[in-house]
């Protein structure tokens, strides 16, 4: 819940961004909690007459079937914190936003950017942002200025430290920064996503492979059950990851600008920079 205050703050779009998608990620790690509960459930029932030759896997999955239940009773209050967030943003009772998230928490599908991670944005952008603008307001400078060129993700401040109004130097170099720490926490959390879907490309096709061994009586019934709750394991990083990069998304769209339109912005640049504009909202559903 700290993080999501804390996304709040870059204004009220990222925070209800921020809050939705925290949402729909303990939606999904509900899901996996409680078909994780009922595997165990059918372990445990499989192996009850037997207990002598399973007596320490019945232990683990006893351990198993007491951590599954906590992790839902803990799932499901984090999921009424934040709907209570943005019910109360949104000044609708959680009954009426319930009935109104329905069918997209109900979609196991986590919304990703279908765009790949741009190495540099232009630096011109920060004048969506309402800090430089009211800093060149205050200082009597043209926004403009110390505004050429790109921000990467490695930002050097010492060719801009000394030039122009000093306060107006400092708002730029703040807000230069704050984009690319963005950038950089982009990069990380996308590589950690795309590594966390091709563990479950993998563990699907796995799980597929246990399915077709035990309908030849390969495998029992018991380690189906064990090989769907590695699965379940693997969707639910998955599910995180995704999480995490749809918040960072959200954090460099929050420090380029208030809410401003960057294909509007973009189209009114000559500066060649990666496509911003083709965000968009596609799903990876794997």
């Amino acid at each position: 819940m700290n993080r999501l205050v804390a996304g709040s703050c870059a204004g009220p779009e990222a925070g209800l961004a921020s809050a939705y998608v925290a949402l729909k990620v303990k939606t999904l790690e509900l899901l996996y909690a409680e078909k994780t509960r009922t595997a165990v459930a059918r372990q445990i029932a499989l192996i009850g007459g037997r207990k002598l030759q399973y007596d320490d896997f019945a232990r683990e999955l006893a351990t198993r079937q007491v951590r599954a239940e906590k992790s839902i009773t803990k799932l499901n209050a984090l999921r009424t914190s934040y709907l209570g967030y943005l019910a109360a943003q949104c000044r609708m009772s959680m009954d009426a936003l319930n009935e109104l998230l329905a069918e997209a928490l109900g979609d196991r599908a986590l919304p990703r950017f279908a765009a790949p991670v741009p190495d540099e944005v232009p630096a011109a952008l920060l004048l969506e942002r309402a800090d430089i603008n009211l800093s060149a307001t205050l200082y009597g400078v043209d926004p403009r200025e110390l505004l050429d060129g790109s921000i990467g993700p490695e930002e050097e401040m010492q060719d801009i430290a000394a030039l122009g109004n000093p306060l107006y130097v400092r708002a730029v170099v703040q807000a230069r920064q704050q984009v690319s720490a963005a950038l950089r926490r982009l990069r990380v959390q996308s590589s950690i996503a795309d590594a966390a879907y091709m563990r479950v490309v993998n563990a699907k096709a796995e799980f597929e492979s246990s399915k077709r061994s035990h309908a030849r009586a390969e495998i029992s019934e018991v380690q189906l059950m064990e090989d769907f709750q590695s699965l379940l394991l693997d969707l639910n990083v998955l599910g995180a990851a995704n999480g995490e990069l749809a918040l960072a998304w959200i954090v460099l769209m929050g420090s380029i600008g208030n809410g401003a339109s960057i294909e509007a912005n973009l189209s009114s640049q000559t500066v060649q920079s990666p496509l911003l504009h083709k965000v968009s909202r596609k799903l990876r559903n794997p």
